[in-house]
C-alpha cells in the first residue's frame, strides 16, 4: 500500500474532513452559508437545476454530508456517513419530489418530501430559533 492510501485512510478513519467556503454548515445550531440552501430550495421552486452540499457536524464532532442536486425535474439526494463515528459508514442515496420549510416555535427544519426511501420525510437540516 503506497504512503498516499495511508494517510487517506487514516484522515478518512478519523472523520477529518473540511467544508469548502460553498458548504452549507450546521455545526451544532450554528449555521454558515444557510443562504446557499435557501437559494437552493427557490431554485427547486422556480424548476431551475441547481446543486448544494450541507454538512451536519454529530454531537461529537463528525460530518455528515448531504449532496442534493435538482436536475431536469429531478430531485436527488446522496447522504455520506462514512465520517461518522458512530454512523453505518455508508451512502444512502433518494430521489424526493419537493423541499419543505417547517417553522417550529424553537427551530426550523429544511425537510425533503415525497421521497423514495425515507418516505415520512428526509430533514436536511434543522436550525434552532435564537
Amino acid at each position: 500500500m503506497s504512503i498516499l492510501v495511508l494517510i487517506s485512510l487514516s484522515l478518512f478513519g478519523c472523520g477529518e474532513y473540511s467544508p469548502s467556503k460553498h458548504d452549507v454548515v450546521n455545526t451544532l445550531g450554528t449555521i454558515k452559508n444557510l443562504d446557499l440552501l435557501e437559494k437552493f430550495t427557490e431554485d427547486v421552486s422556480n424548476n431551475k437545476d441547481s446543486e448544494v452540499r450541507v454538512v451536519n457536524y454529530t454531537d461529537e464532532g463528525d460530518p455528515v454530508i448531504h449532496d442534493l442536486k435538482y436536475s431536469d425535474e429531478k430531485l436527488s439526494s446522496k447522504i455520506d456517513t462514512r465520517f461518522d463515528e458512530f454512523g453505518d459508514h455508508g451512502v444512502i442515496e433518494d430521489t424526493c419530489k419537493s423541499i419543505e420549510i417547517i417553522e417550529k416555535s424553537d427551530q426550523t427544519i429544511y425537510q425533503l418530501s415525497g421521497c423514495e426511501v425515507y418516505k415520512e420525510g428526509l430533514p436536511i437540516t434543522i436550525i434552532p430559533s435564537d
